[in-house]
C-alpha cells in the first residue's frame, strides 16, 4: 500500500465533534452542517474522493488546498458570503470587461493598453468581482450561459495574467502563462489551459501535451462540454497579435457571435488566403495545432467556406470543384508578440 502524507487537514469525525461542541447540536445535525460546508466548497476531501462523512476520512479547508497560492482571485481568505448566482456574476464580469475594451482597446480590438487597464477603476472592480467566483455554483448555468461564462473568463484572465505576470513571450514561454496563472472557481482551480482544453474542448490534450487536462474522477469534468464546438477557437483570446481579436460574449445569440468572430478572423491576411495559380490555401497555424477539432484537410476547407466573404469563398469553391490537381494547405506563421 502506498502511503500519502497530507498537511493542514482534519478528520470528518473531528469536525463533527467541533460542531457539536461549538453549536450545541446533535451529531446528525453536525453531519448535515459538515455536508453543507463541503457542498459550498468551504472544505474538500483531501484527495477529492468523497463527499463529507462522519469518521476517519480527511478534509481540509479550501484556503489550505495546494493550488490556492497560484490562484490570483484569492487574497488571503475565502469569500465566506453566500455565493451569488452564477449567471449574475457572469453578466457582471462581461459588462466590466466590455467597458474596459471600450476605453482601452483599439477600434479593431487587436491592441490593448495594459497599463491603462491596470490603473483603471473598472479593473479594480473586476479584481474584487472575481473573488465571488471562489465558491460559485456553475452547474446552475444553461449551455449558452456556461459557454459565454468560460469564454469570457478565459479572456478576462488573460488580461489579468499579462498585468500580473507581464509579457508571456513566445510559445514555449507561454506554457507557464497558460498553465500556472489560475483562479479558484466553484471550489476548483482553473488555468487558461484547463478552461480552453478541459472545458471548452471537451477535455482534449493541448498541442504538444501528452496528458488530458482533467483525469478520471476530476469534479471539473462535470462542466466540460460534450463535444468541441469549432468556432470557440475564434472566441478564445491569448494576448498575442496572432490571436483572434478579443471580445466578450452574451449567452443570448452566442452561436451567432462565435460565427462572426470566425468570419472576422478569416478576413485577415494571417487568417486565410488563396493562391489560385499555385493551388495553395494559406490557413492559420491555429487550425494545425487543433486539427483534431476540425478534421481532415478536405473537411477543414469545406467547413471554412461557411465563414468566408464572397470573394474568398468563391476562390476556394473554385479550387475544390474545378477538377484540377489536389489543393495544398500551407499553415502560416503565428505572431506570438504581445498585442500591446
Amino acid at each position: 500500500m502506498k502511503m500519502k502524507f497530507v498537511k493542514n487537514c482534519f478528520s470528518g469525525g473531528e469536525l463533527v465533534e467541533a460542531l457539536i461542541h461549538h453549536l450545541d447540536c446533535g451529531r446528525r445535525k453536525a453531519v448535515e452542517i459538515g455536508k453543507k460546508l463541503a457542498r459550498k466548497h468551504f472544505i474538500h476531501h483531501v484527495f477529492g474522493e468523497n463527499e463529507f462523512e462522519d469518521g476517519n476520512h480527511f478534509y481540509r479547508f479550501l484556503e489550505h488546498e495546494a493550488f490556492i497560492p497560484k490562484c490570483h482571485n484569492f487574497r488571503g481568505a475565502v469569500n465566506d458570503c453566500e455565493p451569488k448566482a452564477a449567471a449574475a456574476v457572469s453578466q457582471r464580469l462581461a459588462c466590466i470587461m466590455s467597458a474596459i475594451l471600450e476605453t482601452y482597446a483599439s477600434d479593431d480590438r487587436s491592441h490593448l493598453d495594459y497599463v491603462g487597464i491596470s490603473n483603471s477603476e473598472e479593473f479594480r472592480r473586476y479584481v474584487i468581482l472575481v473573488e465571488d467566483l471562489q465558491r460559485i455554483n456553475l452547474l446552475s448555468l444553461s449551455y449558452d450561459e456556461k459557454l459565454a461564462f468560460f469564454l469570457n473568463l478565459h479572456n478576462a484572465m488573460a488580461i489579468h495574467a499579462v498585468i500580473r505576470v507581464g509579457d508571456p513571450g513566445g510559445m514555449i514561454d507561454r506554457r507557464f502563462f497558460f498553465a500556472e496563472f489560475m483562479y479558484v472557481v466553484g471550489g476548483y482551480p482553473y488555468s487558461l489551459s484547463s478552461i480552453k482544453n478541459g472545458i471548452l474542448r471537451s477535455n482534449q490534450r493541448a498541442p504538444y501535451s501528452l496528458v488530458k487536462p482533467f483525469s478520471s474522477g476530476d469534479k471539473r469534468l462535470e462542466l466540460a462540454f460534450g463535444k468541441v464546438n469549432q468556432p470557440i477557437h475564434f472566441g478564445v483570446w491569448n494576448a498575442s497579435r496572432g490571436s483572434p481579436s478579443i471580445r466578450f460574449f452574451t449567452p443570448q445569440g452566442i452561436e451567432s457571435q462565435l460565427r462572426n468572430a470566425a468570419r472576422e478572423y478569416f478576413q485577415r491576411d494571417d487568417g486565410m488566403k488563396v493562391d489560385l495559380a499555385k493551388r495553395i490555401v494559406y490557413l492559420p497555424r491555429m487550425i494545425k495545432w487543433y486539427k483534431s477539432d476540425f478534421g481532415q484537410d478536405k473537411e477543414i476547407l469545406k467547413w471554412i467556406i461557411n465563414y468566408l466573404d464572397a470573394s474568398k469563398a468563391g476562390l476556394l469553391t473554385h479550387l475544390l470543384g474545378d477538377g484540377g490537381s489536389s489543393v495544398n494547405i500551407v499553415y502560416q506563421n503565428y505572431d506570438w508578440s504581445l498585442n500591446s
